[in-house]
């Protein structure tokens, strides 16, 4: 069974430079069918490398630098932009 899916033309137009290299680089012609099907096998297995794992997501609130950044340690400079490279990369 076949169903279609709606892509934007941006989309369209990147599977078509990879329909191009695959046939420059391995001298094989795939369809633009055949391209998105490995594409998604492949997804499918590092789908929590592409999308993070859904179960252990914590909020971008509880991550240490967010909350680091929402209280900042006082280092006695009122412009951190000035002196910035110092601090970080020594004198």
């Amino acid at each position: 069974m076949t169903k279609s899916i709606k892509i934007n033309d941006e989309m369209k137009r990147e599977i078509e430079k990879l329909e191009a290299k695959i046939l420059i680089k391995q001298n094989r012609k795939l369809t633009q069918q055949e391209i998105l099907d490995k594409l998604l096998k492949f997804s499918l297995k590092f789908v929590d490398n592409i999308f993070g794992s859904l179960e252990d997501s914590e909020s971008f609130e509880d991550d240490y630098a967010w909350k680091m950044l929402e209280k900042p340690l006082k280092w006695g400079i009122k412009d951190a932009s000035i002196e910035i490279d110092k601090y970080v990369y020594g004198e």
